[in-house]
């Protein structure tokens, strides 16, 4: 891959590929900081239109050689989030599903000292990011806490600035994909990400 540069190095010269690389990783990156060839030329002594465009087919052809990440249509994301005492140290638990029965993530993390209602929020917020990565089109979130759900459903109103701020998080989140909905389940459905919230706490503790 990196021989598509051999010819475009001025003056015909040729370089090794420890040199080669080194310079396509340089022009790539005052390319992606300046924005603009002309400024990449100021910068980089000799540097033509014909070897910026071989630095960026290079890189163009690395990205397609990359494995294929699976898409996945439809998401069930069980999450939940908990501060023990409240508030206090606090912890999220996220379960990802593909169908109802295939687990394909999972994740905790201990998020400092707070309440219970931001730990929820929190919770969905990484659900969320989790769910793109994953490259979702759709997904549903089942949590048992009935504010968190009613908030996002928009039947109740936000009063706390704090979660009005991670509310919004969420709405600009919920916009990367084609459907989002909320389901409100009892705490006995949402086991396996309870238990990974309390996990990230004793870890915290």
């Amino acid at each position: 891959m990196w021989k598509l540069f051999e010819d475009t190095i001025s003056e015909g010269r040729k370089v090794n590929e420890s040199k080669l690389r080194d310079r396509t990783y340089r022009i790539l990156k005052t390319l992606a900081e300046e924005r603009s060839f002309s400024s990449a030329k100021k910068i980089i002594p000799g540097l033509t239109d014909r070897e910026i465009w071989k630095a960026i087919s290079v890189a163009a052809s690395m990205l397609t050689a990359l494995p294929k990440v699976e898409e996945h249509r439809n998401l069930r994301v069980y999450i939940d989030g908990s501060a023990v005492p409240n508030p206090g140290p606090s912890g999220i638990g996220v379960v990802i599903y593909e169908g109802k029965k295939k687990k394909i993530k999972e994740v905790n993390k201990s998020i400092g000292s707070g309440s219970n209602n931001v730990a929820e929020y929190k919770a969905l917020i990484q659900g969320l990011k989790e769910s793109k990565k994953l490259l979702a089109q759709s997904v549903t979130i089942f949590s048992d806490s009935e504010l968190l759900v009613n908030q996002m459903k928009g039947r109740f109103r936000i009063n706390e600035e704090k979660l009005k701020r991670l509310s919004q998080q969420a709405k600009t989140l919920e916009n990367k994909f084609e459907e989002v909905n909320y389901r409100l389940i009892g705490r006995n459905e949402n086991k396996a990400a309870d238990q990974l919230a309390n996990l990230a706490i004793r870890r915290f503790i």
